[in-house]
Parts: structure tokens; sequence; C-alpha cells
């Protein structure tokens, strides 16, 4: 877990990973292997270790694919705050479009061609409001 922070060239590499663990609910997992995981948890390692880059700019492609209706809630209301509170940019790639409804902006492909840009249809809802 810490190659995240450790790519990014931060000293304080272990506090971090541990931090950021906690984060996406997986602080008490921290000495586990990969084969010793679920699929779901996995998931929420691999977006730990990109928050823990530091970066500005983060793509998500499929965050909630593998993960219950409860966690997926989670991670989207974690890389919502990192949106407001690190001011980093968040980039979700999904196909799930109640998803997409919580999004500042949508960017819809069909066939590798741009359909749609703009808000999300019908507004912008709170992840509170979201169910799949």
């Amino acid at each position: 877990m810490e190659f995240g922070a450790d790519v990014a060239g931060r000293t304080d590499r272990l506090a971090i990973a541990q931090a950021t663990l906690e984060r996406v609910g997986l602080g008490e997992r921290v000495a586990h292997f990969p084969h010793e995981l679920s699929g779901g948890e996995q998931q929420r390692v691999a977006i730990a270790r990109a928050l823990a880059t530091g970066n500005p700019v983060l793509l998500a492609d499929e965050p909630t694919g593998e993960l219950d209706f409860h966690t997926g809630v989670q991670i989207l209301q974690l890389l919502h705050a990192q949106t407001h509170e690190q001011g980093t940019a968040v980039l979700v790639v999904t196909h799930n479009r109640e998803i997409a409804r919580v999004a500042d902006r949508v960017i819809e492909l069909s066939s590798g061609r741009v359909v749609a840009d703009g808000p999300p249809p019908g507004g912008r809802a709170d992840i509170a409001d979201l169910h799949w």
C-alpha cells in the first residue's frame, strides 16, 4: 500500500498508507496480502493507493464496480470530499448512470464519440439520494 506514496516521493509513506487505508475502511487489514483480500477490498486498496499519491487529478475507472451499495456510497463520499477538501479533480468513468447523477459534468460517449456533454440529465443529485 505504501507504493502510491513512495512513487509520489512522500517521505511519510507508512503514516500516509495507514491513514489512507483507514479512509477507505481497511485500516484493520493493513497487514494483509492481496490474495487475502476480497475483490471489493482490493478495489478499495487501489483507490487508497491513488489517493496516497496526492496528485491533483484522480482518474477513477468504475470505482464502485466491485462494491456493495453501502461501500460504494462511502467511496463516492470519499471522492467527493477529495474534490472539495483537497481540490483534487476527480474524473469518474462508469457505466452506472446513477453514479453520474452526482457529477458536476457528464460526458457521454457512444461508439467512441461524444454524444452529450453538460450537467447530469435531470440536474445534480446528492450522494444520499442514489440507489442502484
